[in-house]
């Protein structure tokens, strides 16, 4: 996690958080957002009139200065390295951020930045989630650490990464695309606006698809867990005065079914959840890539009308922006779909493994009736493969499912 130091984390305000507390909020509409460009050194060079009026600052003020001149000190060392990190790095970042006003009062966005061509580009928007108000909890706790403890800002960005996994987000990647799509929604319904079409569907898409993952690693578990009963009939076996030869068999044909349908089940598991600060699954992907397109675009139109404060180059840079947005969100979807039906044919396949395997659990009862008294542990063995059998042939039917409600969501066919 090493990063060349920025001017961006110099001169960090040690004033105590109470006397942030005591400043006043400067009150900004749930319709409004505001958006500025810097270049790749964080001096602004670009604005709109919201956050001229927001910010207290004058044009001039503000133009050619950095934009730290925003800096909250109450706000975490930690938030602005994980911004550069990922800004450095080429990804668009989502962050909460508390902001100062020329006068000292304080507002609250979440804001959506990206690389763009000689700078970076950044919308706000006003948060009103639930899960906004646990960040801002989140973020008094890392920040009193931060003064308490002199962390660094990577150190302090450790520290709140590992916050955010306690919270259920692998990493910071998950975190942000689940905050954007939150307060997108969340602002879409304050301001009463029909839903989107687009927006629903890949949402059903993103969770279809992550609801299929996690079956198909219920489903590897499950099978997993079924090696233990392969390696109590040889046990079982190897007791037995008559039948040992045979049952001994069915164990083994059995297992070696099982390990050949455990491999191909392997190849449709995808790797762990979490790689990096920065990855994240495709379907997690397309959610944030679609609610930036259209935030985007409500940005060009309010360029449009500010047209006179602002040059057609950065203009063009964020309909770039926005286009390159909805291309990421389009492919990522198309890439849950490739996967879904890669599923759909894997699981026929092993659906066909399993009715042979089946078989085998059926030889197993027909000896173990012949058996008698001395396969009353074998039974027990029989009915635990039952129950083993029952439980994967429903989680394959729930896949099946899922992988079918997929295809519907993006209309396309089940054959």
């Amino acid at each position: 996690m090493n990063m060349q130091p920025l001017e961006e984390f110099s001169s960090t305000s040690k004033i105590p958080l109470s006397v942030a507390s005591a400043n006043s909020e400067m009150p900004f509409g749930i319709d409004e957002m505001f958006f500025s460009k810097t270049d790749k050194r964080g001096v602004i060079d670009a604005f709109n009139s919201v956050f001229l009026r927001v910010s207290g600052f004058g044009a001039e003020e503000l133009h050619g200065a950095p934009h730290k001149i925003l800096r909250h000190h109450d706000m975490p060392q930690a938030v602005f390295w994980l911004l550069w990190n990922g800004l450095q790095n080429g990804h668009p970042v989502g962050a909460y951020v508390k902001n100062k006003t020329k006068n000292g009062k304080f507002y609250w966005v979440f804001a959506l930045a990206a690389p763009v061509e000689n700078g970076y580009f950044s919308v706000r928007i006003k948060p009103s989630s639930d899960l906004y108000l646990q960040v801002v909890e989140l973020y008094k706790e890392i920040r009193t650490a931060e003064l308490s403890e002199n962390l660094t800002a990577e150190e302090s960005a450790r520290r709140l990464l590992l916050r955010l996994a306690e919270m259920g987000f692998p990493n910071y990647s998950w975190f942000q695309s689940t905050a954007f799509c939150t307060e997108f929604e969340a602002r879409q319904n304050a301001m009463k606006l029909p839903t989107m079409p687009d927006v629903v569907n890949t949402q059903k898409v993103s969770q279809l698809t992550s609801d299929l993952q996690h079956e198909l690693n219920a489903l590897a578990v499950e099978f997993d867990s079924a090696e233990i009963l392969t390696a109590n009939m040889k046990i079982f076996a190897a007791k037995l005065d008559q039948g040992r030869a045979t049952i001994n068999e069915i164990a083994k044909n059995y297992d070696l079914m099982l390990r050949d349908i455990q491999y191909h089940l392997k190849t449709l598991l995808t790797p762990p959840r979490a790689s990096g600060i920065w990855a994240s699954p495709e379907e997690k992907k397309a959610n944030f890539m679609l609610c930036g397109y259209h935030l985007l675009d409500e940005v060009v139109q309010g360029y449009i009308r500010e047209n006179a404060q602002h040059g057609a180059e950065e203009l063009h840079q964020i309909d770039m922006l926005r286009s390159g947005y909805k291309a990421q969100s389009d492919s990522a979807v198309d890439d849950c779909v490739k996967s879904a039906l890669t599923v759909r044919r894997r699981i026929d396949f092993l659906l066909r493994m399993v009715l042979g395997l089946s078989t085998i659990r059926i030889a197993c009862r027909v000896e173990a009736g012949s058996l008698s008294k001395s396969a009353q542990g074998l039974d027990t063995i029989i009915g635990r493969l039952d129950s083993f059998h029952d439980t994967i042939e429903a989680r394959m039917v729930k896949i099946q499912d899922l992988v079918t409600n997929i295809l519907q969501c993006i209309g396309k066919s089940e054959h």
